[in-house]
C-alpha cells in the first residue's frame, strides 16, 4: 500500500464535523487546564501572561469547536454543502419512459460504496446504505438497457455483494461483470479500461460523489453517460419533518449530510492537487 493512499485515507477520517468539533474541544480542554495549574514556585509576568493568552486560546477552540458543531447539524449549512455537489449533476432525463442518452449504453458502470458483510448477513443487507442506493438505481437504470453488461468495482467484498444484490434484483448472472481490483475512486477508471475500452457506458454513482467520480473518469480519457443516483437534496431543499420545523435546530441527519459532503470536497481538492482532475 503507498503511502499517498495510506495518507489520503488517515487524513480523511478527521474530515468530519464531529472529529473536527472533538479535536478542537479536546485541544481547547489541554490549553484551559494546563493555564489552571499552578505552579510550585510564583511566576514571573511573562509567565503569567503566557498562561492567560493559553488559556483565552483553549476558551476559543472550545468555542469554535461547538460553533463547528452546531454548524454542521443544522439545515442552511448541510443543505447547501449537498446541493452545492448534487446540482453540478442532475439526474437522467426520461421521455415517455425511455432515458434521453447520446448513445446506447454497452455497460452500466456502478461505483461501489461500501459494504457490511460478515457471515450470516442477508444479502439485501450486505451493502452500505450509499452501496444499496447505488446498486439499486443502477438496476433500475439498467433494465432500461437490458442488452448491456452490468460492471461492479471495488474491492472483492464489496463486488460481490453488489453482485449478490443485483442478481436478488433481476440481473442475469451471465451479464454481471465484477472489477475487484479497485481500492477506491481513483482506481475505478484504470482497472475498467480491460473491460469498457472506448465503448458507451452509464456511470452510476451517488449524486454527491459524481464530481469527483466525472472528473477522475474524464481525467483517464473517458466520456462517460453520467447517471447519478442517491440524490439527498437535489433539486432543492425539502421539508425534513413536518412536525419538527425550524432550519436552526441540530439534526444528527444533517451531520451526515455535512460529513458526506466534505468528504466529497476534500476528496476533490485531493485530486485536484494531485492533478488527478482538473479545476474548474
Amino acid at each position: 500500500m503507498d503511502f499517498w493512499f495510506s495518507f489520503k485515507k488517515m487524513l480523511s477520517i478527521y474530515i468530519n464535523p464531529v472529529s473536527i468539533t472533538l479535536e478542537l474541544v479536546f485541544l481547547g480542554l489541554v490549553c484551559i487546564l494546563f493555564a489552571a495549574r499552578q505552579p510550585k514556585k510564583p511566576p514571573g509576568p511573562k509567565w503569567v501572561r503566557f498562561r492567560a493568552f493559553v488559556g483565552d486560546l483553549g476558551v476559543f477552540f472550545v468555542v469554535l469547536g461547538m460553533l463547528a458543531l452546531f454548524l454542521s447539524s443544522i439545515d442552511p449549512v448541510a443543505n447547501a454543502l449537498t446541493l452545492h455537489l448534487e446540482a453540478q449533476y442532475p439526474p437522467l432525463e426520461e421521455k415517455d419512459g425511455t432515458l434521453v442518452v447520446p448513445a446506447t449504453p454497452e455497460y452500466v458502470v456502478v461505483l461501489a460504496g461500501g459494504h457490511l458483510s460478515v457471515p450470516g448477513k442477508p444479502t439485501l443487507s450486505r451493502l452500505s446504505r450509499y452501496g444499496f442506493a447505488r446498486i439499486v438505481a443502477g438496476v433500475d437504470l439498467w433494465k432500461h438497457f437490458p442488452a448491456a453488461q452490468f460492471v461492479v468495482t471495488g474491492h472483492p467484498d464489496e463486488t460481490a455483494a453488489m453482485r449478490a444484490v443485483a442478481e436478488e434484483l433481476g440481473v442475469p448472472a451471465g451479464k454481471m461483470i465484477e472489477e475487484s481490483e479497485s481500492r477506491d475512486t481513483e482506481d475505478h477508471p484504470r482497472y475498467l479500461k480491460p473491460i469498457l475500452g472506448e465503448k458507451p457506458f452509464l456511470l452510476v454513482t451517488s449524486a454527491v460523489h459524481m464530481p469527483r467520480a466525472v472528473g477522475l473518469f474524464r481525467n483517464q480519457g473517458y466520456d462517460p453517460i453520467v447517471a447519478p443516483v442517491d440524490f439527498l437534496i437535489w433539486p432543492s431543499p425539502g421539508e425534513y419533518d413536518p412536525y419538527r420545523p425550524g432550519l436552526l435546530l441540530p439534526r444528527v441527519f444533517n451531520l451526515q449530510l455535512t460529513s458526506q459532503a466534505l468528504h466529497e470536497i476534500g476528496g476533490l481538492a485531493w485530486s485536484q492537487w494531485r492533478r488527478e482532475v482538473e479545476k474548474n
